[in-house]
């Protein structure tokens, strides 16, 4: 984390402490000049921000993304350059990560719709703007507490691409994605739609339910084929009672083929919601985490 920038003025947002780092940038609370609000500021890797090809991606890319306007997606303020760095503002957003919940925290399959409603409607509002996220993981999931309740917000969609854009822009030698959560398809280097963000969701709800990740290898290079070649542990190997029907749900979306899996996220939504519609009160409430 480079604590040089701590303090600059970054095109009118100073820069106060670093809170994360991603895959492509890192990330800092800031806040505006004029205004005194706060934000989240991401900033670059400098070995991305030097690639011309990444260049030409981030500002096509960014200029997308100020676009979205969705309650369940992070609002994106604006984006620039400044000494060489490239970096996007956002709302700053009061709250820790799921994959952080996740190490305290057990869901049963009716407090998981409460993760699975606000991403899949997140999910499908990007995807019906041709947006991919490419990158979907708990940990760009996140919540803030909101008055009674929580509130559910998908972040970073710095990795998200048009499909009809030129597809060179997204290969120069990146990885695209986190292993763990990464659709088959893209593993091979193949060319992929939304239908591996829905992979990948399949991967986060698996995930919630049972406490595990279904493939995690030694290395990211053997996890990542492991979604290729190996079939998904089934959920009952895991806990014996695991419902069939939410079982049969988990390896339909966690599908190698494309095709064979759900194709929109309100598919998922709705899939979700009457299967655990359909649970009895117990099973619905009960928490099947490996232990």
């Amino acid at each position: 984390m480079d604590r040089t920038l701590i303090g600059q003025d970054i095109n009118g947002y100073v820069l106060v402490r670093p809170i994360g780092t991603g895959g492509m940038g890192r990330v800092y609370t800031a806040y505006h000049v004029q205004s005194r609000r706060p934000v989240a500021l991401k900033i670059m890797l400098p070995e991305f921000a030097e690639d011309e090809s990444f260049r030409t991606r981030f500002w096509r890319e960014a200029e997308l993304m100020i676009t979205l306007r969705h309650p369940h997606i992070v609002p994106v303020i604006t984006y620039g350059e400044w000494r060489g760095y490239l970096y996007i503002v956002m709302q700053l957003i009061k709250g820790p990560t799921l994959e952080s919940i996740l190490r305290h925290h057990r869901f049963s399959p009716l407090t998981a719709w409460q993760i699975v409603r606000p991403i899949t409607d997140a999910l499908e509002y990007g995807h019906a703007h041709n947006v991919l996220h490419r990158d979907l993981k708990t940990g760009n999931i996140l919540i803030e507490r909101q008055g009674d309740g929580n509130h559910v917000y998908l972040t970073d969609f710095g990795l998200g691409k048009r499909p009809h854009l030129d597809t060179r822009l997204t290969a120069f030698g990146v990885s695209v994605g986190t292993p763990e959560y990464m659709a088959p398809e893209v593993a091979l280097g193949l060319p992929a739609d939304h239908r591996a963000d829905l992979y990948s969701f399949g991967v986060i709800l698996y995930e919630l339910l049972l406490g595990v990740l279904p493939f995690q290898g030694a290395n990211e290079q053997m996890t990542a084929l492991a979604h290729v070649d190996e079939p998904v542990p089934l959920p009952r190997q895991h806990h014996p009672l695991f419902p069939e029907r939410l079982q049969a749900l988990l390896l339909y979306a966690l599908a190698k083929d494309p095709d064979a899996r759900f194709q929109s996220a309100w598919d998922v939504q709705r899939a979700y919601y009457a299967v655990v519609q359909a649970l009895d009160a117990s099973v619905r409430r009960a928490c099947y985490w490996v232990v």
